[in-house]
């Protein structure tokens, strides 16, 4: 497992991050917990066998930490067919509260459809009434991008620039979708992140 070594001034910050105790710490890496202390204290510089030791601890204990995108992805996936109306979209949209869909042809990602962008086409459209009735595969915009479920969450943030939504697929199916919103709200779910409880010195 690729990991950095820690910055020592650095330790007692991650560890408590990660919620792991000193005496945990230690143990894992090999070392005593009187050295942890004395390194977080800044009274040691440890020697670089054990400091990558705990290096490699606190590395292996974020990637298990670290949620995945089949963790905070929503299922199942709402979705249109290329076929379908551009009214039947609205309609489906409005009534499940959501403002993006993806566009699907035989379980395949191939388009998308957005509130903005249909704000757009029929602001822009002369007969906004004639537009409703063709199939949205006249006016889909791209795929949403497809990762696989055990995507870290972290790995996702900078996509949220580009796209409005993110799929996530188990093989050839597409299991779940994650908006801005869902990663909002896992960050901000009560217990996701570890407590500053007193014994975590």
């Amino acid at each position: 497992m690729a990991f950095a070594l820690v910055d020592p001034r650095q330790l007692k910050r991650l560890r408590l991050q990660l919620g792991m105790t000193q005496a945990r710490v230690a143990r894992e890496a090999g070392v005593s917990q009187s050295l942890i202390a004395k390194i977080e204290a800044g009274m040691v510089d440890p020697a670089f066998s054990s400091l990558k030791a705990i290096s490699e601890v606190l590395s292996s204990r974020r990637a298990t930490a670290e949620k995945k995108a089949a963790d905070v992805m929503s299922s199942p996936v709402i979705s249109v067919q290329t076929a379908e109306k551009l009214s039947d979209c609205i309609a489906l949209m409005k009534k499940r509260g959501i403002s993006q869909m993806p566009v699907l042809e035989d379980g395949r990602s191939v388009g998308s459809v957005t509130e903005s962008g249909i704000l757009t086409l029929l602001a822009e459209s002369r007969e906004p009434v004639k537009v409703l009735s063709q199939p949205v595969r006249k006016f889909m915009g791209p795929a949403l991008p497809v990762v696989n479920g055990g995507t870290p969450t972290g790995a996702l943030v900078s996509l949220f620039g580009y796209v409005p939504a993110v799929l996530v697929s188990s093989g050839e199916e597409i299991e779940g979708v994650i908006a801005k919103i869902d990663l909002i709200a896992a960050e901000a779910r009560p217990g996701n992140r570890p407590s500053g409880r007193r014994e975590l010195r």
